[in-house]
């Protein structure tokens, strides 16, 4: 069989080329050590000093469940001009969480602009333009994920105290629910209040029955959300102190540090080989 000289050269030259770059490395290996060292002793010392921050989660699930007479009582309440109350469904839930009004209700409830922003109370200008840049920080610590497989919604929220990380989460489920049942309560009060004035307008009996079945149904429906227990939603997993924080992560930024570094390493040596290169022809030629 013929040997391709070719291919026997090139296999030689990438040989060659091989213990070169190795002959590089080993040449400036101290460089190579030192920027290495210094990279991660760096990034360990700053991982330290960095704050920690941990992560309280809350776990939930929509509680509306449609009856099977919703079809017939939505068509029977349209007759009328009202709108039926509805079981509350996953997206209405997410978008009522990731809202700024829900936020700026939290934040005034609970009196958060000293510590979202990190003054005291006499240094906060009661303005637009400080709740926002409240909302924008409450925003920035939670996090609202839902899960359509299992129907649920994860809610939770990163800050430097755990305790008060879960305070956060307890607080945003707390005003969920204060928003929901009170919405829930004014439509059907609005309703009771229309469907009310149309009795007077109403001879036939049959139809002042329905009437009042309706009305009926938006009381009752005032009284649940009153309860607010488990009205808009179940809490599966309550919200706990957490124990370990989430950041920093320490051992991925050494790691990291470490083989970014060791590019940076190598990536000089050569740098510096070409330098001591060229600064060698320049001698020859004088």
């Amino acid at each position: 069989m013929e040997q391709n000289p070719d291919r026997t050269v090139c296999t030689a030259d990438d040989e060659i080329n091989l213990i070169d770059y190795l002959k590089v490395i080993l040449k400036h290996k101290r460089l190579i050590i030192g920027i290495v060292v210094v990279v991660v002793i760096a990034t360990a010392i700053v991982s330290l000093c960095m704050t920690k921050i941990y992560e309280a989660k809350a776990m939930i699930i929509p509680a509306g469940v449609a009856s099977k007479d919703a079809g017939m009582s939505s068509l029977l309440a349209a007759q009328f001009g009202i709108t039926p109350p509805a079981a509350p469904i996953s997206a209405e839930i997410v978008n009522i969480l990731k809202s700024n009004t829900l936020k700026e209700k939290i934040i005034i409830r609970n009196n958060l602009l000293p510590i979202l922003l990190q003054k005291k109370q006499n240094e906060i200008q009661q303005d637009d333009k400080t709740m926002w840049k409240g909302i924008r920080a409450l925003q920035n610590m939670t996090k609202v994920n839902f899960t359509a497989k299992d129907n649920t919604i994860e809610i939770s929220v990163q800050y430097k105290d755990p305790k008060m990380a879960t305070d956060f989460v307890n607080m945003t489920l707390y005003e969920l629910t204060e928003h929901m049942s009170s919405e829930t309560k004014r439509v059907a009060e609005t309703n009771r209040k229309h469907l009310e004035s149309q009795l007077d307008k109403m001879s036939d009996p049959f139809i002042r029955a329905k009437i009042y079945a309706l009305i009926a149904q938006q009381i009752e429906t005032s009284m649940m959300a009153e309860v607010k227990e488990n009205f808009a939603f179940k809490i599966l997993d309550k919200p706990r102190i957490p124990d370990k924080r989430i950041k920093p992560k320490r051992t991925q930024m050494v790691t990291i540090a470490f083989v970014v570094s060791l590019f940076l390493g190598i990536f000089a040596a050569f740098g510096r080989e070409y330098i001591d290169k060229i600064r060698m022809k320049q001698r020859e030629r004088q």
